[in-house]
């Protein structure tokens, strides 16, 4: 009963274990939407731009919308690099730009469709110097990746810190090509950008449904998953603790050893210390930890009259009864539990170690325990 309490009890605690992990997990999850603009946990303001600044003809044109992004551009066909931009600029809530720290998240996940399908590009312009007054655009760091637009609304996750810093833009600034680091913690803005994919010359409406960015609170994943590792060894230890007692419960034995004390007439004293100390080493023998001390301390009988006891009535000082009433069950458990190994059979009588067993079982008996198991099992065979 106290052990199908105790399994209870830990199977409780593992499943509260992993339930506190999901929660801390669920805890550490960090988001920022940017969309309903209305409902936006980043303030930001849009800011359309075009080859139209630099000689070209390319045409951008926002839709109004209250839930959504919606934008058509129309590339330039004769301009050499067309480029059409729907720029997101952060601000703090009050229309003044400011940069925003984004190194807590890890993506920006962006549901959109264009009609018709193409490849747009992402870029997210970052400083590498603190924002100042006299900061101009054409000094902000853009890194970008690419990524397919269809015509069904789909997700896209983009990899916040797998974005490419353009070589041009390194070259323009005399910066040598492998300075491709930016700065999540200072960025100015996010743009959704025409590709070299784009179609040249023809209408293409883009709309954006979902900017969604998300990432993990670095200490609470970390409790998070220290959670998980405890809970993780709690159920191996569970699993352990359940295994062991469905492999040792085949050869548990409720009926008396071989060997057991016989009852004796209590007329006094001495007789009842006697009846005491043989009835307890017959009950308690198959506990590994079983000592001279730990009966002393159950019986209150002293070490001289415990040892006067064992002499007496057996012959044997303690550790010699004690391996004596073992073996003698081992003996008989070698051959009514045929299908028990000897390891199992060792620990279930009270030895932790098999090789010791062997040992003295072998002192005792004059062969190994397979080798009595086979001896017994053919004499009866025999003798049938």
């Amino acid at each position: 009963m106290n052990a199908m309490k105790s399994q209870k009890i830990l199977t409780s605690l593992v499943i509260a274990a992993f339930f506190i992990a999901a929660l801390l997990f669920f805890w550490a999850r960090l988001s920022a939407s940017l969309l309903p603009p209305a409902n936006s946990d980043i303030g930001w303001s849009v800011v359309p731009s075009s080859d139209t600044d630099v000689g070209g003809t390319s045409q951008l044109l926002l839709q109004e919308s209250k839930k959504y992004l919606a934008f058509e551009f129309k590339l330039d066909q004769r301009y050499t690099y067309p480029y059409a931009s729907l720029g997101l600029v952060f601000n703090d809530g009050k229309q003044t730009n400011t940069l925003k720290n984004l190194s807590r998240y890890s993506t920006l996940r962006i549901a959109l469709r264009c009609k018709p399908a193409n490849d747009l590009n992402f870029v997210l312009y970052s400083v590498d110097e603190p924002l100042t007054a006299a900061t101009e655009f054409q000094n902000l760091r853009p890194s970008l990746t690419s990524f397919p637009c269809g015509e069904e609304l789909e997700q896209v996750d983009i990899n916040l810190s797998a974005l490419v810093t353009q070589e041009w833009w390194l070259s323009e600034r005399g910066l040598p090509p492998t300075d491709t680091a930016y700065n999540l913690k200072q960025v100015f803005s996010v743009a959704l950008v025409n590709s070299r994919q784009s179609p040249l010359g023809q209408p293409v409406r883009v709309e954006v449904t979902q900017l969604l960015f998300r990432g993990w609170h670095p200490q609470r994943l970390a409790a998070a998953l220290a959670s998980l590792v405890l809970a993780s060894a709690m159920l191996v230890f569970l699993i352990y603790h359940r295994y062991l007692g469905r492999l040792l419960k085949p050869i548990e034995t409720h009926i008396e050893p071989a060997t057991s004390y016989q009852p004796l007439k209590v007329t006094a004293k001495k007789d009842r210390d006697k009846h005491a100390v043989l009835q307890y080493l017959a009950k308690e023998y198959t506990h590994p930890n079983l000592s001279l001390q730990q009966v002393m301390q159950q019986l209150g009988i002293n070490r001289t009259k415990l040892n006067h006891i064992l002499k007496e009535e057996t012959g044997l000082t303690f550790s010699s009864y004690l391996n004596h009433l073992r073996l003698t069950e081992a003996a008989r458990l070698l051959l009514e539990k045929d299908t028990a190994s000897v390891a199992e059979i060792a620990y279930s009588v009270g030895y932790n170690n098999a090789s010791y067993f062997n040992r003295i079982f072998k002192s005792e008996y004059g062969c190994a325990p397979t080798a009595y198991r086979k001896r017994e099992t053919d004499k009866q065979e025999e003798q049938e």
